[in-house]
């Protein structure tokens, strides 16, 4: 009995023992199984978090270069100016045409800057895709709502002038293209604001046209300082330009922006270099030279078709006072030229005057000053930076005259040959000669006899 009740002891507790281990087989099995479905759980919630974050990155922002950048706030300083003139337009009828005239003329200046649009991120049938989205600073601004109340005119005159002296300012640093369009922007913008001025009764703290010099354009110190930076408006002692009325523009030159012999179209030269730095060979680009040595030329023949037009005109005076200064903006650019160690040739004593000069000096003129504003425009983009700030300032200069003399103020003057929309780099020619106007309806072209 004893050896059965030892052998039944020991198959139960074999027994136990197998059921022991198969529940410790399944139980790490089962324990397996559930490392794997927690790995595996963990693996794809990586992997759609994954997915997730860079389903949903944006690209990284464009890195914008300063002539780039200059393009993009000037664009939406342009578009802000347009909506405030539009609302004050709208507010005071007795305004609304000049202020419809200025938002005009932002507007298509403001389309004329903007960066080109690229065409790889449009969308199956869009027309004019953005790549990419221009920062906040430089996005236009929405229109006041109707709540809101309209920009007043005197500080809307006050942001004008500020936008002028600025954008002249960045088209000195500027690439070639949109510097162009920049310059020529500012100077429009220059004068609208003389005229809204001369309907409001305030001046514009704008200086003579033929004053403004490079450190005017200096972004730091000159009258072109940022507002936005400094806080404060930029301010320059105030002329009788400013005071100017739209009427004044057929009067010529007898207002503030008449013939001041200093900084007469731009900035002058520490002075011409002497024979032992010049040595025989010119200095700077060759571009720089023929730019100034055709603006000597252009500039000596407006001189002397003024002398001409003040023998015909009943009042010589303003006529006198135009020679006057192009006789020392063609001075100005004879210094420029000889410091780059490359003299002007003298000045003949004399030009041809043709019949139809004599029969209509004052459009003559007209001409020969719109003229002058084409022929500066190119220079913007041909002369190297160092020349730039005086080829801004003298189109600048030539814009007021030709708008005084009568000529009608386009949104880019000098560029209305070209699709305002192009900022890229033109390749423009020159009217005339080489470097000088061209002599539309018999004024004054080098070379003839002297007549006068």
């Amino acid at each position: 009995m004893a050896s059965s009740d030892t052998v039944i002891n020991r198959a139960q507790a074999g027994g136990q023992q197998e059921r022991g281990a198969r529940l410790a087989t399944a139980a790490g099995t089962a324990i397996r199984w559930s490392a794997w479905l927690v790995g595996l759980f963990v693996v794809v919630l990586l992997a759609v978090g994954a997915w997730l974050l860079l389903g949903s990155a944006e690209p990284p922002a464009r890195v914008y270069s300063p002539s780039e950048q200059a393009q993009l706030d000037a664009e939406g300083r342009y578009r802000g100016l347009a909506a405030d003139a539009r609302a004050a337009a709208a507010a005071d009828p007795a305004l609304a045409e000049r202020l419809s005239a200025i938002a005009s003329d932002l507007e298509e200046q403001a389309a004329a800057v903007s960066l080109p649009r690229s065409p790889s991120r449009a969308p199956a049938g869009a027309d004019a895709p953005t790549d990419p989205p221009p920062p906040a600073s430089a996005a236009a601004a929405p229109a006041p709502s109707p709540t809101a109340a309209p920009a007043d005119p005197v500080s809307l005159l006050a942001m004008l002038r500020d936008s002028s002296l600025r954008s002249l300012s960045d088209a000195v640093d500027a690439e070639p293209g949109p510097a162009r369009v920049l310059a020529s922007a500012g100077a429009n913008q220059w004068r609208q604001a003389v005229l809204l001025g001369g309907v409001l009764g305030v001046g514009t703290e704008l200086p003579a046209a033929e004053a403004l010099t490079a450190e005017d354009l200096d972004p730091e110190q000159g009258a072109s300082a940022d507002p936005a930076r400094s806080g404060t408006p930029a301010s320059v002692p105030a002329t009788s330009e400013g005071a100017a009325s739209e009427g004044a523009a057929s009067e010529g030159a007898a207002s503030g922006d008449g013939a001041s012999g200093d900084g007469a179209s731009g900035p002058t030269t520490a002075g011409p270099a002497t024979p032992e730095e010049c040595a025989g060979t010119p200095l700077g680009p060759d571009a720089d030279r023929q730019a100034l040595l055709g603006a000597t030329r252009a500039e000596e023949q407006a001189r002397y078709g003024y002398e001409v037009a003040a023998a015909l005109l009943p009042d010589p005076a303003p006529a006198l006072a135009l020679s006057a200064t192009h006789r020392a903006a063609a001075d100005t650019a004879a210094e420029r030229l000889a410091a780059l160690c490359e003299p002007a040739a003298p000045a003949p004593a004399g030009h041809a005057v043709g019949p139809a000069f004599r029969a209509d000096p004052a459009a003559a003129l007209r001409d020969l000053e719109q003229d002058h504003t084409e022929f500066y425009a190119g220079l913007v983009a041909t002369v190297s930076t160092a020349e730039r700030a005086w080829a801004v300032t003298s189109l600048n200069a030539a814009v007021q005259r030709s708008t005084e003399a009568g000529a009608p103020l386009a949104p880019l003057p000098g560029l209305q040959a070209e699709a305002a929309g192009t900022t890229g780099d033109p390749t423009p020619d020159a009217p005339g000669a080489p470097g000088a106007p061209s002599a539309p309806g018999g004024t004054p072209a080098p070379g003839g006899p002297t007549d006068g």
